[in-house]
C-alpha cells in the first residue's frame, strides 16, 4: 500500500471522475446521519476516532487511482491510515440522493475537505448496511478531490 506523501497530495490534487448514478433518488435521508457525520469528520486532527467501528468487516474501499481497490481488514487498514495522515480542518459528507435496498442504503454526494482557505471535493458513492454492530460502510468509493 501506499501512504507516502505524494499519494496523499495525489488523493487531494489529482481528477478522476465516477458517473454512477442512484436507481433512486428522494429527499428523505434513509441513511444514519450520525454515523455519516463521524465517518466525515475521522479525517480531521489525525485522530480517527470511532472509525473502525463504522467499517463492515466486509468493507470495499475504492478510492482513485493510483492506489487500487481493497476488501476487508486491508480496506479498513487503509482508510485508518489516510485518515491519520490527512491533515485537513474540515471534513464532511454531504448527501445529495439516496436509494434503500433491503438492508443497504446506497448514498451518493460530495466529499467536502477544507484547509484554511482551500476547499477541494469529491465525488463519493457508500453503501451502509445495517446490522447488529448499527449503521456499517460495506462499500466507499470516491474520486479524485479537486
Amino acid at each position: 500500500m501506499r501512504y507516502r506523501a505524494a499519494v496523499l497530495i495525489a488523493f487531494l490534487a489529482g481528477a478522476a471522475a465516477c458517473g454512477e448514478s442512484p436507481r433512486h433518488s428522494s429527499s428523505m435521508d434513509p441513511a444514519p446521519a450520525g454515523a455519516r457525520i463521524a465517518l466525515g469528520a475521522a479525517f480531521v486532527g489525525g485522530n480517527p476516532r470511532g472509525l473502525r467501528s463504522l467499517l463492515h468487516p466486509d468493507l470495499v474501499v475504492q478510492p482513485p487511482r493510483p492506489d487500487a481497490a481493497l476488501r476487508g481488514a486491508r480496506a479498513a487498514a487503509y482508510l485508518t491510515t489516510l485518515a491519520v495522515h490527512t491533515r485537513v480542518d474540515e471534513s464532511r459528507l454531504e448527501p445529495r440522493a439516496f436509494a434503500p435496498e433491503g438492508p443497504f442504503v446506497l448514498e451518493q454526494g460530495t466529499w467536502v475537505m477544507r484547509t484554511g482557505d482551500r476547499v477541494l471535493g469529491s465525488r463519493y458513492h457508500l453503501r451502509w448496511r445495517r446490522g447488529g454492530a448499527g449503521w456499517q460502510v460495506v462499500l466507499w468509493r470516491w474520486t479524485a478531490f479537486r
